[in-house]
């Protein structure tokens, strides 16, 4: 089996540009070289069946001195139109006038790209926004008018200093002509909201936008048609910190969010977030009934594996607590205390899939991921009944900083909640109960074991099935 989560040879995965087009899903994407004067291009992949990226040439590359992008293209969009392809994108020049700006190239083979003449096609309108930020356009047209809109990440000119963030707007007949707007949304939430991303999905429009100032997360808002107003969902995000910037594509049928997992510095579990890294698993999206979103791993990656019940009888170890196997499940038990098992052979590069439910009043229960025997350290994926909560952590770790990544999550005793994890090389992403994702590195203890545990109470693992991504 390849891996899963691609990262170009020659560098690290930044945002994602994904299009749909005619049974393959492209993804545009910057990539970073962690060189000192880096200056990001557009880089592409193509896929039919979401696990496998062929390479493709890069699309867009940094200009000359003096150009506006040439001190590198940043985020955008890509758009058809009249049989051309468009993508409109981010001009970084750090010594210019307006620093971002909105700059053009088409295509009429989705490979071969030619930067528009005119460039930069669009600065900020002073009158409505500050001119440092101007950035990441979202180009779709109109439901119902016939003509484009481009949404862009920008700043208001008025309105609490640190809270100026809002998804800017132009609009165009053409593709061509574009005319400057007041804000498609500015709710003085947040520094910028980057990487805006606008679809219609089950009878429902959603915004989603990125943010670094609060909370570090991909959000969505949600209005029941295209004319809002928008309103945040009990739970505005479907993954934790350290899945950034998610765009989204679809075939008119399904839709899947990409983002990136960031490497850490030094490849150590102490080192400093960076940014890009690995291109996560797409995330598919479902909407509930109140219209929040909910998200789930294709089945085109869960198939892509061959997966093995798990015979638990032969590869669980009950090393405290009481446990009983039997099959592919397994229930463990203690109302005073930790119970843990360990699944001897399932180290280092693997996928683990099952469902797991638990008793009432139960305080904490999941699975250890690389951890050493008598529980020394290691990391565990945990559900936490109290705070209705599922977070990756390690331990030890210092009991006043923050797990890995966490997510919020309903959690009901006697219901089964479905999971998937996948552990590969430093990359462990995890889809709970077909509601919520997690993202995240894991630098240590790579050919240590993986297990189950609960905190006082009861839980019971079923339909244990797994395997190693080299077999």
């Amino acid at each position: 089996m390849k891996p899963i989560h691609y990262r170009p040879s020659d560098g690290f995965f930044g945002d994602a540009i994904p299009f749909y087009w005619k049974g393959s899903y492209h993804i545009f994407y910057l990539k970073a070289t962690r060189a000192v004067d880096e200056r990001l291009s557009w880089s592409h992949i193509v896929s039919t069946d979401l696990v496998h990226w062929k390479e493709l040439p890069d699309a867009i590359l940094p200009g000359e001195s003096g150009e506006p992008d040439s001190g590198g293209c940043w985020t955008g969009s890509v758009i058809e139109k009249d049989g051309v392809f468009h993508i409109f994108y981010t001009g970084w020049n750090p010594s210019g006038p307006v620093p971002q700006t909105i700059c053009h190239a088409v295509s009429d083979d989705l490979v071969h790209w030619v930067k528009d003449e005119r460039n930069p096609i669009l600065v900020p309108d002073e009158q409505w926004y500050e001119k440092t930020d101007w950035r990441d356009p979202f180009v779709l047209r109109h439901p119902k008018e016939k003509r484009y809109l481009m949404l862009i990440c920008a700043m208001t000119k008025e309105g609490p200093v640190a809270k100026r963030g809002c998804v800017g707007l132009a609009k165009s007949y053409d593709l061509e002509q574009w005319e400057t707007c007041p804000p498609f949304y500015a709710p003085n939430i947040c520094g910028p909201m980057e990487c805006p991303d606008l679809f219609e999905l089950d009878g429902r429009w959603y915004l989603l936008f990125s943010e670094f100032t609060e909370n570090l997360q991909t959000h969505y808002r949600v209005a029941e048609d295209f004319n809002r107003p928008w309103r945040a969902a009990a739970l505005d995000f479907f993954n934790g910190q350290r899945f950034y910037a998610a765009k989204t594509a679809g075939d008119g049928k399904r839709r899947f969010a990409f983002g990136w997992i960031p490497t850490r510095e030094g490849e150590n579990d102490e080192g400093k977030w960076q940014w890009g890294g690995h291109l996560a698993i797409p995330h598919e999206l479902t909407v509930e009934a109140d219209g929040s979103i909910s998200v789930r791993c294709p089945e085109e990656v869960i198939n892509s594996f061959q997966l093995k019940e798990l015979d638990v009888k032969k590869s669980i170890s009950g090393l405290l607590g009481k446990w009983d196997f039997q099959k592919n499940n397994a229930y463990g038990e203690r109302i005073d205390g930790l119970a843990y098992a360990i699944i001897t052979d399932l180290k280092t590069d693997f996928v683990l899939m099952g469902e797991v439910s638990f008793q009432t009043n139960t305080r904490e229960f999941g699975l250890l991921i690389r951890t050493n025997t008598d529980l020394s350290a290691g990391y565990a994926l945990k559900f936490q009944p109290v705070r209705n909560r599922v977070a990756l952590d390690r331990f030890p770790r210092a009991g006043d900083s923050p797990p890995l990544a966490e997510c919020p999550v309903l959690l009901m005793p006697n219901k089964p909640i479905p999971f998937a994890v996948f552990v590969e090389d430093t990359v462990m992403e995890a889809f709970v109960g077909k509601r919520v994702a997690l993202s995240c590195r894991i630098h240590e203890r790579r050919n240590e074991p993986a297990g189950l545990f609960l905190v006082e109470g009861a839980a019971r693992y079923s339909g244990l099935q797994a395997t190693k991504f080299n077999a």
